[in-house]
């Protein structure tokens, strides 16, 4: 694209799309005044075209060609690594990745997490959820600038008559959640609260901006430096955390989309099947191990077996 510099990355698929979207959008506004030709906003006013699920989708022939799908997800290795001693330095960032790896929130819905989201209790007054939970819900104003990526009919904020945070997307917390938020809260957030004047739960614990409220970019940065410090081979993301979370889930579901959409917020089961499907590696490895049993060669594993003589 000519707008960027020769020593910038180039766009992901999902970014090329948003430009793309934006261009055409340009170009079709235009049309109005008479500044572009028609054979143009032609060409990119393409027909709308059925899908295999018979609904239309309109085209955008700016945008690149959407490949198949695949998820990286981060392995058992890798997060036995990340909790091995020195790796995370401090009860914030156990915190955070113990929350990434059990519920696979996004990072944008765990810093703007505020503690009127946090029903961290059984039968909250909230009415919502019989066990502990949170709320993730969209928010414009977070000093940190973060915001939950969520379906749109649930991202107001919405509160009870009794003034309880209430629908959103509720995700149930485990036990190691809580014990690693109270942590975080009587060991790092007390010593600074005296400096904030926010909601935020996730907060810079030191440095030059005690108190400021964390940003993804922290989170993402506090990630690379524990997995340098670990020494790993591979980069570890927030979203890595979400793909393995989901897909997990996924199989010990049985593979019902429904639940794992219904769980981590995505506003069609069709998403989850078109994301996970092709790595529902369990299933297929079931398959595959049945096949590799029936094989007609003669067995090697004879040969894998040391000589003990």
């Amino acid at each position: 694209m000519p707008w960027r510099r020769a020593d910038q990355r180039p766009l992901g698929a999902s970014s090329a799309c948003n430009v793309a979207t934006v261009v055409k959008a340009f170009y079709m506004s235009l049309l109005k005044s008479g500044k572009v030709r028609e054979d143009l906003v032609c060409r990119l006013d393409a027909p709308a075209s059925r899908t295999q699920r018979g609904t239309f989708v309109q085209r955008n022939p700016l945008a690149p060609k959407r490949t198949s799908r695949r998820p990286r997800v981060v392995t058992d290795a890798t997060v036995q690594a990340l909790f091995e001693p020195g790796i995370l330095r401090s009860a914030r960032d156990v915190m955070i990745v113990t929350w990434l790896h059990d519920t696979g929130i996004r990072v944008g819905g765990l810093c703007g997490l505020r503690f009127t989201d946090l029903h961290l209790v059984a039968d909250h007054p909230c009415g919502q959820h019989r066990y502990p939970h949170i709320h993730v819900v969209g928010r414009n104003d977070n000093p940190n600038g973060a915001r939950a990526k969520i379906p749109g009919a649930l991202s107001r904020v919405q509160r009870s008559p009794e003034g309880h945070v209430i629908d959103g997307v509720i995700r149930a917390v485990s036990d190691d959640m809580i014990s690693t938020f109270h942590a975080y809260l009587l060991d790092e957030y007390r010593p600074v609260q005296h400096f904030i004047g926010h909601q935020q739960a996730l907060v810079h614990t030191g440095g030059r901006t005690p108190g400021a409220a964390l940003t993804t970019a922290g989170v993402r940065g506090m990630l690379r430096r524990a997995g340098e410090r670990a020494a790993l081979s591979t980069r570890v993301t927030p979203h890595a955390f979400r793909h393995k979370a989901a897909s997990d889930f996924y199989a010990a579901t049985d593979f019902n989309a429904e639940e794992v959409a219904e769980e981590f917020g995505w506003s069609r089961p069709e998403m989850v099947t078109e994301l996970y499907g092709k790595s529902a590696s369990s299933s297929v490895l079931v398959h595959l191990g049945r096949h590799w049993a029936a094989t007609a060669r003669p067995s090697t594993e004879r040969d894998l077996v040391p000589d003990r003589k």
